[in-house]
């Protein structure tokens, strides 16, 4: 079927379908996302298997202080009538806190004619075409999380430019001298001692919600070696151990192999930035849809002395 156009002469149906995904109702300005429609990719986004789990702060400007007193535990003193708090009284409440600044990063998709041709009798094609890119956003955002190390945007390839976007919590608490930190080998000494180890450094403040966060292999190997003394099929079918002496094991593929992060969950904050660009242009000689996503997003952790890391 062709379609006349008056300004770009005939045109295949399909295109015309690319030139219906860009509706001018979702978009204000300069393709910037109307509050609604941020709002809408935003909690989609955080809808997110591990996203949801943790602390997610809006941003409404480029840094924001992260409040912690939901995390510190024991705040409660006695300081007498007409006197000031001294310091032993005010350390625990200034030992967390952090500072969210919100960096930008884009993402870059393409819908070929090829795509839209086997989709144009599809009625949920938008519906569809936005949850792949939330998925792929999701994605991304938690592997940077897990495994950022720098926020130059430096790098020799795509990869190493990857890591370079942001400082993930991992990183953060390498170079944080108030994150503790243990030297484990769990190849060697066994996964069963090693998370032991990784426990005894906790303060005993966030003990009672401290979760393990490690690769899902290892958690694996973990889940093998406390049923090794069991045998049959039922042991080695079943579902995996995903918990060591009372505390969840948060299993995940992106997270590194052979380190592991002891902390409440909520202890890590990952913070987005509410103005979200989304340009949208059909390119008739490249016969495409092209799609340009730009947000601005941060990590931190919270109270440093409640993430253990292990490596």
């Amino acid at each position: 079927m062709i379609i006349d156009h008056p300004q770009h002469g005939r045109i295949d149906d399909t295109v015309a379908l690319a030139k219906s995904l860009i509706g001018p109702t979702d978009l204000a300005n300069g393709g910037t996302l109307t509050p609604q429609q941020a709002q809408k990719l935003i909690s989609m986004l955080w809808k997110d298997g591990f996203l949801s789990k943790i602390t997610t702060v809006r941003m409404s400007k480029l840094t924001r202080l992260v409040d912690v007193m939901d995390i510190l535990r024991r705040q409660l003193v006695r300081v007498a009538q007409g006197t000031e708090p001294d310091a032993d009284a005010l350390t625990s409440a200034e030992e967390g806190g952090c500072k969210l600044t919100a960096l930008d990063a884009q993402l870059f998709a393409t819908l070929t004619l090829d795509f839209l041709r086997e989709n144009k009798d599809n009625p949920a094609l938008q519906q569809e075409i936005e949850k792949g890119f939330n998925t792929v956003l999701g994605n991304d955002i938690v592997d940077l999380g897990f495994n950022g190390i720098a926020d130059d945007g430096a790098g020799a390839d795509r990869e190493e430019k990857f890591l370079h976007l942001n400082k993930g919590w991992l990183q953060i608490a390498r170079e944080s001298s108030k994150c503790p930190k243990v030297t484990i080998d769990a190849p060697t000494d066994g996964w069963i001692a090693t998370l032991k180890a990784i426990k005894e450094k906790q303060d005993h403040r966030a003990l009672s919600n401290s979760v393990f966060v490690m690769n899902l292999a290892d958690a694996d190997e973990y889940g093998e070696e406390i049923n090794a003394p069991v045998t049959g099929h039922e042991v080695q079918s079943g579902s995996p151990a995903r918990r060591f002496r009372g505390h969840m094991i948060e299993a995940h593929p992106n997270f590194p192999q052979g380190k592991v992060m002891f902390t409440p969950l909520k202890n890590l904050i990952h913070g987005l930035h509410t103005t979200i660009e989304r340009n949208r242009a059909y390119h008739n000689r490249r016969r495409a849809l092209e799609y340009t996503f730009d947000m601005s997003f941060d990590f931190e952790i919270a109270v440093k002395p409640f993430a253990v890391l292990g490596e």
